[in-house]
This record gives structure tokens, sequence and C-alpha cells, in this order.
């Protein structure tokens, strides 16, 4: 960093970053732990001591992405990062950096486990049950293992950072059997009485998670992190398909409030590149179950085919958005004058 205190990083190859060839410059050495790097759980006694517990060497750097070309959707580029988890050459790679490390005593030797632990994303509605199932099983063939769940859901900023002053949202400590070769599933439920009104524009659900194996002392941590979605509760619709440049059109938008929640200081924004001047309109207070609907005018500079972005905001719940495209022609001279 220099005296404005401004972050750099790079110029860097990728097939470096790929490759491990962590000499190179600039920053190789960086770049390569952010998308190779391991999570390890630390055990932290009364006293300071401090022991490691686990190591979770499948979570970083497993979705690197960028917009595509000339659309909205989500590019992968991992494999130009990296190759393939438990590959022979992503291990030929990791074994050549080893030889750069300085610290070779922190690296964890992998040990053999028997207990599986799988947690099953699903997509939450806002308004309805959050449910999350965790699915252990038993991969010993001749045991039954008995295991100790400790998990917490806590409300956490959009960086996915926590604090004590982060909502807690359920606690669960239970205890299970699991039979060899057999699975069980533990499901967490968050009814919406218990995290609507604590769940604050871009907030995320950070889901802690460990797992202890009471016959053989094993331990599984994990820290996961969940988005509710805001549903269809938006309805955008436009006058017209094709409109012309600097001319008015017209716009109606609705939200839905399918909560048990009266939301207050409600408002309509509306914006996107192109269009002439973002609107704000106001809307008051939308009752529980109720549909409010607004009819708003716009006009748009800029040719091609654009995007209005609609967000429903208000004070009590985490806001809603929606968008649609419109395609903006060239206006004939007399229309202009």
């Amino acid at each position: 960093s220099d005296d404005y205190e401004t972050e750099r990083c790079g110029p860097c190859p990728v097939k470096a970053i790929k490759e491990g060839d962590l000499y190179l410059p600039y920053d190789v050495g960086f770049l390569f732990s952010e998308v190779n790097g391991d999570r390890i759980w630390w055990k932290v006694e009364k006293d300071g001591d401090m022991a490691v517990e686990y190591v979770d060497k499948s979570c970083i750097g497993k979705h690197v992405s960028t917009k595509a070309v000339g659309s909205d959707e989500r590019e992968d580029l991992t494999s130009c990062y990296k190759y393939e988890e438990g590959s022979k050459k992503e291990r030929e790679v990791q074994e050549k950096v080893s030889h750069f490390s300085s610290r070779k005593e922190w690296v964890v030797k992998p040990t053999s486990r028997d207990l599986e632990v799988e947690i099953e994303r699903e997509t939450a509605l806002m308004g309805s049950d959050i449910t999350i199932p965790i699915k252990l099983t038993n991969t010993s063939e001749s045991s039954t293992r008995t295991v100790s769940i400790s998990a917490q859901v806590r409300c956490s900023a959009y960086t996915g950072r926590t604090d004590s002053n982060s909502p807690i949202l359920k606690t669960v400590h239970s205890v299970h059997e699991v039979s060899e070769g057999e699975s069980d599933t533990v499901t967490i439920t968050i009814p919406p009485d218990d995290y609507v009104k604590k769940i604050k524009a871009g907030s995320v659900l950070n889901l802690f998670l460990k797992a202890h194996v009471q016959e053989t002392k094993q331990v599984f941590a994990t820290k996961e992190s969940f988005t509710v979605k805001k549903g269809s509760g938006i309805t955008i619709v436009c006058s017209q398909k094709t409109v012309k440049q600097y001319e008015d059109f017209e716009v109606s938008v609705s939200y839905t409030n399918a909560t048990d929640t009266r939301l207050t200081r409600c408002h309509f924004y509306m914006e996107g590149p192109g269009i002439r001047r973002s609107k704000k309109l106001y809307c008051g207070t939308v009752q529980p179950q109720k549909t409010i609907d607004r009819k708003i005018t716009l006009s748009a500079h800029r040719l091609g085919e654009r995007t209005l972005l609609v967000k429903f905001c208000n004070s009590k719940i985490a806001h809603a958005t929606d968008r649609i495209k419109i395609v903006v022609e060239q206006a004939e001279p007399t229309e202009i004058e």
C-alpha cells in the first residue's frame, strides 16, 4: 500500500497461480493461497492453549467467478486458477509449493475418518420456514457411532462477518446414534416469526456446526452461509415492449407482502443504465398479506437493450428486487422535436 492506503494486487500471471510458480512477480504466493487455502478450526482452552481440531481442505477457492460477456450470467473461472480438487496434478502442485514454505511445521497431516457430514442447502423464501438438513453418514463397517451435534444459526452482515451483537436465530444441541453403513438426518427449522424482523437488507445467515464422535474423538466443524430469497413479491409491467429514445413510457410496479409483518416507510426505487433519471416512489405502509401498486413514467436516452432495476424498500424486513429488459430504439427526427 502507498501513502494513500490504496491496496494493490498483481499484475500476476494466472498460469503461475495454477502451476504454483510462487517465485514469479507479483503476489503469486498471496493469490495462490486465496484459491488453495485451508480453513483450520482451533480449540482454545481456558488457559489460552490452542490445538487444531479440524481442517477443511475443500472450502476455499470453490467458485472463482466473473460476469459473463454479453449477459448477466456467472462465468466460472475456477479451472483457470487451480486443478481439480484431489486430482494427481493438484497434488503435484501442492507438493511443489510446499518446498517454498518457511512454516512446514504447520502442515497438518490428514487423518482417517469414518463420519461424513453433508449440509443440504435449500432455498428459503422470506416468510416461509427455513429448513437446514444435516446428513450424518457412518462409513464404518463394524461399529455404531454416537455423534454429538452443536449448531448455531446467526444473522450477519452481507460480508458474512458476525460478532457478539449478531442476532442468534437458533441454537441446537443433540446426540444421535448412527449405525454402521447408515445415515441419519438432523433438520434445523427456523419459523418466520424467529427471523423476519431480524434480517436486514443484505444480511446472510451463518450456520456454525460442530459434530463430535464420542467413540473415536473425531471432530467435524464447518461454517456455511445462506441467503433468504425475497421471493417474487415484486411484479413489473412495462406499457411497451419496445420504447423510443427520449420518449416517455409507463411502468407499473406492485409488491405483495407475504409475511405477517406490517411494513412501514415503504417505497419503490427504480434505476438502470440508460434510463434518463432514477425514480423514488413513496407508498407508506403495507399491511400483512396485502398488495400495493404504483405507476410511474420514465424515459430512456441510450439505445439498445436496457435493464430496469426495481427495488422495494422498507424499515422492517430485507429489501426485495426484480428487473426487466427494455429495448430502446432510435426515434425519428420528428419525434425528437
